[in-house]
């Protein structure tokens, strides 16, 4: 540390300005024995910067004398160093130890540095792998990067520079001739540049377009968030590829085609398998940083990919763009892929060109989290509604996964704040959380995330893949005894010999799906309509203003009097049903029947043994799956059933019942061994309210924020369009929705921030809707309907126009 203390004496008459330690670490890197390095950058100016590497050892034995360190530090020169033997002094280059710190005891760590300086400002280095003498850990995994220069893609996003950067995780010893299944990550839409410690304050987007970062920030790993589930699965046997797309691709603009430019997402994840498959096929050399030869090591007839945010939407995309008829990604990925399974966390669901994606022909769970203050209404639900009515020519479940508590940044580790918080709204409403607002992220959280992404992945990808772990998503099967609350939604897919359709309330209110009269007994309402928050081709029963009685019911009938279905071939008879918001937290029943052909009826079975019809969190109805065991209906004619009857005996307390895709399905989940059998869990009734609201309350006033905002400029560009800049001191985060404007009546959503800040926005209005102001119209900035935040600029002068 005498030499460290010398080297940064030099820095003055190395660099303008003063330095500032930041103390900010890259995410560490994992050999496969036992050794990790960690990065930090302890000093940084305009022309340099000062880092420190730390290498530990978890291995039981010491290093011998010797151990690795590979460095990129792109265009940087490094002027001074120490306690380390370096191979070069710009690029990519090897560290070894001194004779004095080669051997790190068990436990141990060793540490070297160096300063380096820069052609231009933000330049930061890039650790890419660690390794030692000591012999690989049996059920180790290990960690290192690939990270290759920037370009423009034009197959990617053609208007800025991106960039093949990703951590690849694997198991520590590999198997002789074995091919490992493959799992690729992608994060969403966040800032790129960083400062400060617990939290890290990403407030900043440069690097999106330069590839650098301010003075005294450093580069999110976005990327690097998801290691809690890359490293269990790496230990699982799995390669695990965790793309970072902050070049580039945070930087595309918004398009009426793609607003949020999920396409180059989409394309970005599939240049990432050409360039895995060209590793594989030997027609490129394996990167030496990954520490193992992929020649002809990569499974991809076993693929799976995870998605979240817009990054679930992107997977999503990148499964569809590599079926399309006519797609080139076929014939540059060098061996063909099967995607056997789409896991997406958050995701959005904007669509491309009007089209919106599915995921159908494969195996997809979406995790909706109940506290998603930037989704609030969880887009990811549609994808779900859109699929229960896709035929296949083979049953691939389709499964949502709501978590009470759960909030959309903390499935991230590296996303260190609530997206609540910007909004004012630290927690969640009417539930309770699972992390504390006040910290920075949530180990609770992201067990949620790791279990489910586990058993997901184990499950459906992969030749020794354990098909019964799928028993976690399936209604079917209890769930496990855990110390947080999911809600299932379940479809097996297939075609109508999985799931038959009884019911999809499509018809006008009192018809059913098949043009028959639906029927009522008692005081009872129902009314057919669309659901807020949920795929506009979904239809539900809304029933309400209900007298409770035993002849107060809703009866669909899909077939006439002495005449039926044969539902002999099916297991389940499955339904979603969800109960309103209410400040009653008595769960609502009723009873489910089958009715004959002849008009009699099967006994009745209670839909609370199978689903809790408590308040939705947040008022957020999501239609959970019961699927009720159709060996329960004691006296049914399965080989002839022409209707279900829904009895309302008990009261509903004021509240209504929502009632969806009525279904008779097929069991297609294979049952887990009884030493592995999912655990029940409890029935209880909604969780203490974390933040209670006024009943009849569904959404939280936005926060307004005046203070430091400004009209900084509007100017003419060009004949057809104005660009209106505006400044605030409170920063515009990057979400996985975009900024909007609203000038008036006119609206846009076409906006950057120069320069990556994220205090400055410019929007283009077009000249003809600038054109239709009046002199002086409001104008705000928001993230569009349900946003929990909203920036007010006064009111803007026409006259203001400059050309």
């Amino acid at each position: 540390m005498r030499v460290a203390a010398a080297a940064l004496a030099l820095l003055p008459a190395c660099g303008s300005g003063s330095t500032e330690p930041i103390g900010t670490s890259q995410a560490a890197l994992q050999g496969a024995n036992g050794i990790s390095a960690d990065l930090a950058i302890d000093s940084q100016w305009g022309q340099g910067y000062c880092t420190r590497i730390t290498v530990s050892n978890q291995h039981s034995s010491a290093t011998t004398g010797t151990w690795s360190v590979e460095l990129n530090v792109g265009p940087g020169a490094i002027f001074s160093s120490w306690d380390g033997t370096f191979s070069g002094s710009t690029g990519q280059i090897t560290v070894t130890p001194l004779g004095t710190n080669g051997t790190i005891p068990p436990s141990g760590t060793a540490q070297f540095g160096f300063c380096a300086s820069i052609p231009s400002p933000g330049i930061q280095p890039v650790l890419l792998s660690v390794s030692s003498d000591l012999p690989p850990m049996g059920g180790g995994v290990a960690i290192a990067e690939y990270k290759l220069p920037a370009a423009i893609d034009a197959m990617v996003s053609p208007d800025y520079e991106t960039e093949l950067w990703a951590s690849f995780y694997r198991p520590a010893s590999l198997e002789a001739g074995r091919q490992y299944p493959l799992l690729v990550f992608l994060h969403g839409n966040h800032p790129t540049c960083g400062t400060g410690e617990n939290p890290r304050r990403d407030d900043n987007n440069q690097y999106a377009t330069t590839g650098t970062c301010p003075e005294n920030y450093v580069v999110v790993p976005n990327h690097r968030g998801y290691d809690y589930m890359a490293v269990d699965l790496a230990a699982r046997g799995y390669f695990v590829v965790s793309i970072n797309a902050n070049r580039g691709i945070h930087a595309a603009p918004s398009t009426p085609a793609d607003e949020l430019a999920i396409g180059p997402r989409g394309r970005l994840v599939l240049r990432h398998l050409e360039r895995l498959s060209r590793w594989d096929s030997g027609t490129e050399a394996t990167p030496p940083e990954l520490g193992v030869d992929l020649l002809d090591r990569i499974d991809f007839s076993q693929v799976g990919l995870m998605g979240h945010s817009r990054g679930g939407e992107a997977v999503r995309f990148a499964y569809n763009e590599y079926r399309r008829s006519g797609s080139p990604w076929p014939a540059l990925i060098e061996s063909p892929v099967s995607i056997r399974g789409v896991f997406e966390i958050g995701p959005t669901d904007k669509g491309q060109n009007g089209q919106f994606l599915n995921a159908d022909q494969t195996a997809w769970n979406v995790i909706l989290p109940a506290c998603d203050w930037d989704l609030s209404d969880l887009p990811g639900l549609r994808p779900f509604d859109r699929m229960m009515s896709i035929p296949e020519p083979a049953p691939f479940f389709k499964s949502f996964y709501h978590v009470w508590g759960a909030n959309h940044n903390y499935y991230n580790s590296e996303w260190q704040i609530a997206d609540g918080n910007s909004g004012g709204i630290q927690g969640c409403i009417d539930h309770e959380e699972l992390f504390d607002p006040m910290e920075y992220g949530s180990p609770a959280q992201r067990e949620t995330g790791r279990l489910a992404a586990v058993q997901f992945f184990t499950a459906n990808v992969g030749v020794d893949r354990d098909e019964a772990a799928n028993a976690l998503f399936d209604p079917a099967f209890p769930f496990p005894a855990v110390p947080y609350r999911v809600r299932r939604g379940y479809h097996p897919g297939g075609d109508s010999t999985t799931s038959l359709l009884l019911e999809d309330f499509i018809g006008p209110t009192g018809t059913s799906s098949y043009g028959l009269p639906n029927t009522t007994g008692g005081t009872i309402s129902v009314v057919h309509t669309p659901l807020s928050g949920h795929d506009p081709s979904l239809s539900a029963a809304w029933i309400h203003d209900v007298v409770p009685g035993s002849s107060t019911f809703f009866q669909s009938s899909w077939s006439p009097v002495g005449t039926g279905f044969d539902l002999t071939g099916y297991d389940y008879l499955d339904l979603r049903a969800d109960r309103s918001w209410g400040s009653d937290p008595t769960e609502a029943s009723f009873l489910v029947e089958l009715v004959n052909a002849d008009d009699s009826r099967s006994s009745a079975v209670a839909i609370d043994d199978y689903l809790e019809l408590g308040p939705p969190p947040r008022g957020g109805m999501t239609l959970p799956t019961a699927r009720i065991p159709l060996s329960l209906f004691t006296g049914a004619a399965l080989e002839s059933v022409r209707g279900v009857r829904l009895t309302f005996p008990t009261p509903l307390d004021g509240n209504s019942v929502y009632v969806a895709n009525i279904r008779a399905t097929r069991a297609t989940t294979e049952p887990p061994a009884a030493s592995a059998r999912l655990a029940p869990v409890a029935s209880s009734a909604a969780p203490p309210s974390a933040i209670p609201r006024a009943a009849g309350a569904t959404v939280i006033a936005p926060r307004r924020i005046t203070a430091g905002n400004a009209i900084q400029s509007v100017r003419s560009v060009g004949p057809d369009a104005v660009e209106i800049t505006l400044t605030t001191a409170e920063y515009f985060d990057l979400r996985a929705t975009n900024l909007k404007l609203t000038v008036g009546g006119e609206r846009s959503i076409e906006a950057r921030h120069p320069n990556g800040d994220l205090r400055t926005v410019q929007f283009v209005l077009p000249r003809a809707a600038f054109d239709r102001l009046a002199a002086r119209e409001p104008v705000r900035v928001d993230y569009g309907p349900g946003s929990s935040v909203v920036w007010d600029f006064g009111h803007l002068d026409k006259k203001a126009l400059a050309p």
